[in-house]
């Protein structure tokens, strides 16, 4: 079985807008005791913070993850949130 044809390219045409998204509780601001809700509460606090403290915020939420689960499992974390959630918050050229 195969996929039927498609364009493969843009063609330049801008990435379309993408849905709100929601604001973060003060539950999900607080760092997580389970490894496996270190991405949601990464997201959570890339949210909460203003456009132009996102990179501090970004820092100090790597420091506080790899002082609990270590730094392989904050890399890890990171590296599967920030593409997205900084694309969504920074300015496009």
């Amino acid at each position: 079985m195969s996929l039927p044809p498609d364009r493969n390219a843009s063609a330049a045409e801008p990435v379309p807008d993408q849905a709100p998204r929601p604001a973060p509780t003060p539950e999900t601001l607080e760092l997580p005791a389970d490894v496996t809700d270190l991405e949601g509460w990464i997201v959570a606090v890339l949210r909460a913070a203003p456009v132009d403290q996102i990179f501090s915020a970004s820092a100090r939420a790597e420091r506080l993850a790899t002082e609990r689960f270590g730094a392989k499992a904050t890399v890890e974390a990171l590296r599967r949130v920030l593409p997205t959630e900084l694309a969504a918050r920074l300015p496009r050229p």
